[in-house]
């Protein structure tokens, strides 16, 4: 993985073998509602709204994102999802890109990066339950099952069952997962 940071901003991009993972900017926002407001996007996603609007796509890069420094587009020639770390690590990916490895591959990016930092700190995540794929993400990173909880999915409109999950300093080191 290299590591620079793009000029002069906060975020820093994050190469992979296949992806870039790089600051999300207003031209990518086509590109999110494509991504979010499909269905099967979104709804394993506690915050989105669904239908996802071009409103939405710039709130999200006007608002949300300055506020979250370590938040990344995932791109391959354009944007195909988003991975960030706040309090959790999040992300999410477009469907014609699930079943290819650019989620673990990206994740994996994101997680080195923040125990780089010796001063990191453990790192917690979830997934709904029935979002198998999501929880074979953590797993491999070599996050374990802590509790389910029921959050509020805003395009579900309903309380869901979510499988938090944390990542150790240790396990990641030990290559556990």
């Amino acid at each position: 993985m290299d590591l620079f940071v793009e000029d002069g901003g906060l975020t820093p991009v994050l190469r992979t073998e296949r992806l870039t993972l790089r600051p999300v900017n207003l031209a990518d926002a086509p590109a999110i509602v494509a991504g979010v407001n499909d269905w099967d996007v979104a709804k394993w996603l506690a915050v989105v709204p669904h239908p996802y609007t071009d409103d939405d796509a710039h709130s999200f890069i006007s608002e949300i994102v300055p506020a979250i420094p370590k938040l990344w587009a995932i791109d391959d020639a354009q944007l195909v999802g988003i991975i960030s770390i706040d309090t959790e690590i999040g992300y999410w990916l477009a469907r014609d890109r699930w079943g290819r490895g650019y989620m673990t591959e990206a994740a994996r990016a994101v997680v080195a990066h923040h125990f780089a930092d010796p001063a990191a700190e453990n790192l917690l995540s979830g997934h709904f339950v029935g979002n198998e794929r999501s929880g074979a993400v953590l797993a491999k990173l070599g996050f374990v099952n802590l509790e389910v909880r029921r959050i509020y999915s805003l395009a579900r409109g309903e309380d869901v069952d979510s499988q938090k999950m944390i990542l150790t300093r240790a396990n990641w080191e030990t290559g556990i997962g």
